[in-house]
């Protein structure tokens, strides 16, 4: 059975990108805000004609919604991203494990890749 009122929706691109900026880093957490939504149009397409009814309207709305979104997000939704144990690694030598642990992590950029730099401390 088909729904009542049923489109067929159309992204441009047909896969819209979500682009997010690395803002904080501590021992425990990346700080990321979303930073551009790569999403130029909505389109609808009526499949039923129930939908043809509200065809008018419900393009308005979709037109709009790009918009509305990057409005909404871009900017201003950040979320922290619990790493599972601190910045470091164990490395064996002849037997022996030391362990090297980056202390004050601070965010940088380097030919445009993230860069992570600050005090390691080795054990």
């Amino acid at each position: 059975m088909d729904a009542l009122i049923d489109f067929e929706v159309v992204l441009d691109p047909a896969e819209p990108s979500v682009t997010f900026k690395a803002t904080g880093l501590t021992d425990t957490a990346l700080s990321a805000t979303l930073e551009k939504i790569g999403l130029n149009s909505v389109s609808l397409y009526p499949k039923s004609d129930a939908a043809k009814l509200v065809a008018a309207p419900a393009n308005a709305l979709a037109l709009a919604a790009p918009a509305v979104l990057k409005g909404a997000l871009e900017g201003k939704k950040s979320a922290d991203i619990p790493l599972k144990t601190p910045l470091g690694t164990d490395i064996t030598v002849q037997g022996q494990t030391v362990s090297v642990k980056l202390t004050s992590p601070e965010l940088g950029s380097h030919d445009g890749m993230l860069m992570v730099s600050g005090t390691f401390v080795v054990s």
